[in-house]
């Protein structure tokens, strides 16, 4: 008997979480569909609109929850912190929505979306950090100079991020499952390759192209090679067939990515994993399925103990005229 109630228990506990389950899923689903709204820091550090899951303090803002929307910034020297968190955008996968400058039903037009856009005039010494971006034409357009972008992972996007300021910090970060993991500009006085674009230990982990770059005429071979690593570190890349004799953790050969790309030291392990959030809070639509799931639990325990006193009170009784009936027949007993 105890074993069938037990068993009626978890049948319905199980039943309200897939319940709560769905209902995450459809919320997630419905955002997904919603035209993609703008964020922008303001040059002066207002947040607009400010009604967003992201905190300032002072020249630090910080997500305190994954966003649907794209992030403009027009502030210099400030640092945009994911916590953990993902800013997510409305790239589907499909090809109709890979359109590039003069390719779509309007060439006049580019039809894309950005999720971190920094390609704004007088914009630099911007830090993204612990974001986890997603499902954007470019998760990152870091145009300007004295940037960094560190611990960050992009996926699911046409360009990963797209680097070409000069004096730029790219480390620590994974890009995995994008059409073109980085692609890198020349946004120099020279018009080549900026010498001070620093980029190592980063993952590159199956996508279509792990990097590329501006090449429009072929190869430009009076430039020096570049070297995508920092002197004995290079990246980790999920396609490199490289030995490690010595066991150093760096592949004895070169990983090439072109003529004048290549890694030096590629690494033999990911160095890195996506950021994840450890704040002890939750999302609002994760508010929503704790409350559900934990309303439901509470209600399923309390009928649980509803019917095992039911039960007992049931056993008691029958206990009781047992009782009677034994005193009746050998003490006379009434």
């Amino acid at each position: 008997m105890k074993k069938e109630k037990f068993g009626k228990l978890m049948v319905f506990v199980l039943i309200c979480l897939a319940v709560s389950s769905t209902l995450f899923s459809l919320e997630r689903a419905t955002a997904s569909q919603a035209p993609l709204p703008t964020i922008t820091i303001q040059a002066d550090g207002s947040l607009s609109p400010t009604d967003v899951a992201i905190h300032r303090s002072g020249n630090i803002y910080t997500f305190t929850g994954d966003i649907y929307a794209a992030i403009n910034v027009f502030r210099s020297n400030i640092v945009l912190d994911g916590a953990g968190y993902t800013l997510r955008g409305s790239f589907s996968g499909n090809s109709t929505d890979i359109w590039v400058v003069g390719t779509g039903p309007d060439p006049s037009m580019a039809y894309y979306t950005i999720g971190v856009d920094l390609a704004n005039k007088g914009v630099e010494g911007v830090t993204v950090e612990n974001l986890n971006v997603e499902n954007f034409s470019i998760g990152a357009y870091v145009w300007t100079k004295n940037n960094t972008v560190a611990g960050n992972a992009f996926s699911s996007c046409i360009v990963g991020l797209l680097m070409s300021g000069s004096n730029s910090t790219m480390t620590g970060n994974t890009f995995s499952k994008n059409i073109e993991g980085l692609f890198f500009g020349f946004n120099s006085p020279s018009g080549q390759f900026p010498p001070d674009m620093v980029v190592y230990q980063n993952a590159f982990i199956d996508n279509n192209k792990q990097i590329s770059g501006c090449q429009c005429k072929g190869y430009n071979m009076s430039e020096a090679p570049h070297d995508w690593d920092k002197g004995k570190m290079g990246n980790y890349w999920s396609d490199y067939n490289g030995t490690d004799n010595n066991r150093d953790g760096v592949g004895d050969t070169t990983y090439v990515i072109d003529v004048l790309d290549y890694d030096r030291y590629p690494l033999m392990k990911n160095p890195v994993e996506p950021p994840t959030h450890h704040t002890g809070t939750f999302t609002p639509a994760e508010t929503i399925v704790v409350i559900a799931v934990s309303g439901s639990i509470v209600t399923a325990v309390s009928v649980f103990a509803f019917w095992l006193r039911r039960g007992k009170g049931a056993e008691n009784s029958k206990i009781i005229k047992a009782r009677r009936l034994i005193n009746r027949a050998y003490l006379g007993e009434g």
